[in-house]
């Protein structure tokens, strides 16, 4: 027993050693996160300055010249500079302290330059950050190393001060001491305050973020748009007018041959009849590919049933909505689910699906909002950020300001679900 106590013995003496050590590598990490703050801050603070003051003087003369036609040419360059300006603070309030602060521009769409900088909220913003960023991150910035300076003088000045018998000694060592213990966790806080106060100016507002998702919302429905006529026009051209065409020459062919070669004739007559027969059905195909007769007539639910009528796969279709949905919203909310269950024939393997199609009364806590789901049980893995049909889907649907959510874990089964405002 007393053999196995000495270890114990020697491992606690040696042990007075091992926590000194353990407690001057915990000061001397202390002392780099201050001294880091402290360099960080007096990279922050002369910039605000240097940079700040000649931006705002520079960006309020070019305003103020704008109505002599000479502002315009000074705008622009501060501007940019200042923009650059911003970007750089964003950059280091999210590796220095870990705040983010998305860029609020409104996309230029189309408009010159000049209207597009005195438009966008955002120019008016990054002003305002450059006044309130002179004093305030001149002042933050410059803390962290007064903080230390202030720490290290009070402490060193304490045996000087008690050799000479000052009486104002304690005072020092009682500032010094308390000082030198913040200064580690005081300077990255105050550089995070200057990173939060640059947020507060720099990050979108609300109206901002609505209208650059407005931007790309009717960007991406006007490309579709686009899209969708060159279809329609490819699809004509290649179908049926090329049908109709040929109809119009076998009847040419059968009125030359008609008196002398009836036989012949009647035969051109009958090939006019199948491509004329052949370039309905196409016309019918595209008419229901731009807008299905079956929803324009008798709504969603019945031209959701006849979706899943159609489909080679078991398809239960339950819809729960009182009343019909506004038409671009209803046709919209059809290509989706008629999308989503093309997503099922392809790639799932599933052996049934399901359409539940819920109103705001079915949905407690969605109040005016009607939702779409796609529901199969096949092998699952769907990737919600590929692309593709499941892109489409959130493109057509976010011109209503609505959503798709996949659920898809690998094995199944897979839910997709669309939700579209009401109104």
């Amino acid at each position: 027993m007393t053999g196995q106590a000495l270890p114990a013995a020697g491992t606690g003496s040696g042990s007075g050693p091992d926590r000194g050590s353990g407690r001057g590598e915990v000061w001397r990490a202390r002392a780099l996160v201050a001294g880091r703050a402290a360099v960080r801050g007096l990279v922050i603070a002369p910039v605000s300055i240097v940079a700040g003051i000649p931006l705002v003087v520079l960006t309020v003369l070019a305003v103020s010249l704008l109505p002599l036609g000479v502002g315009a040419a000074l705008l622009r360059p501060a501007v940019g500079m200042t923009r650059a300006l911003t970007g750089w603070q964003r950059r280091l309030a999210r590796e220095w302290s870990g705040v983010e602060i998305p860029e609020p521009y409104l996309p230029r769409a189309g408009r010159g330059r000049l209207p597009w900088l005195l438009g966008d909220p955002a120019t008016w913003r990054d002003l305002l950050w450059l006044l309130v960023n002179v004093p305030v991150g001149a002042a933050l910035g410059l803390l962290p190393v007064t903080l230390i300076g202030w720490a290290v003088l009070g402490v060193l000045s304490v045996p000087g001060l008690a050799l000479t018998g000052d009486p104002f000694w304690p005072f020092a060592l009682g500032f010094g001491v308390p000082a030198l213990a913040l200064a580690p966790f005081a300077g990255p806080a105050l550089l995070r305050a200057q990173a939060l106060v640059a947020r507060s100016l720099l990050a979108p507002s609300d109206a901002s973020e609505r209208i650059s998702a407005l931007t790309e919302t009717r960007e991406a429905a006007t490309d579709d748009a686009e899209a969708e006529l060159r279809r329609i026009e490819r699809d004509l051209h290649d179908g049926a007018q090329a049908r109709l065409a040929a109809v119009g020459l076998s009847l040419g062919m059968a009125e030359d041959l008609v008196r002398e070669h009836p036989e012949q004739a009647i035969a051109l007559l009958a090939e006019a009849r199948q491509h004329s027969g052949a370039a309905l059905a196409e016309l019918r195909s595209l008419v229901r590919g731009i807008h299905p007769p079956v929803l324009a007539e008798r709504g969603l639910e019945d031209a959701l049933r006849a979706l899943a009528y159609a489909s080679p796969l078991p398809v239960e279709v339950r819809y729960e909505m009182a009343e019909r949905l506004p038409a671009p919203r209803e046709t919209a909310l059809y290509f989706a689910v008629a999308e989503a269950l093309a997503n099922v024939l392809k790639h799932s393997q599933a052996d049934h699906a399901r359409i539940l199609v819920l109103g705001p009364e079915g949905r407690p806590g969605r109040f005016g909002r009607v939702s779409a789901e796609v529901w199969d049980d096949g092998v699952g893995g769907a990737d919600a950020d590929s692309g593709g049909g499941l892109g489409g889907m959130r493109r057509r649907l976010a011109a209503f300001d609505g959503t798709v959510t996949v659920d898809s874990p690998v094995g199944g089964p897979t839910t997709v679900t669309m939700e579209v405002p009401c109104a």
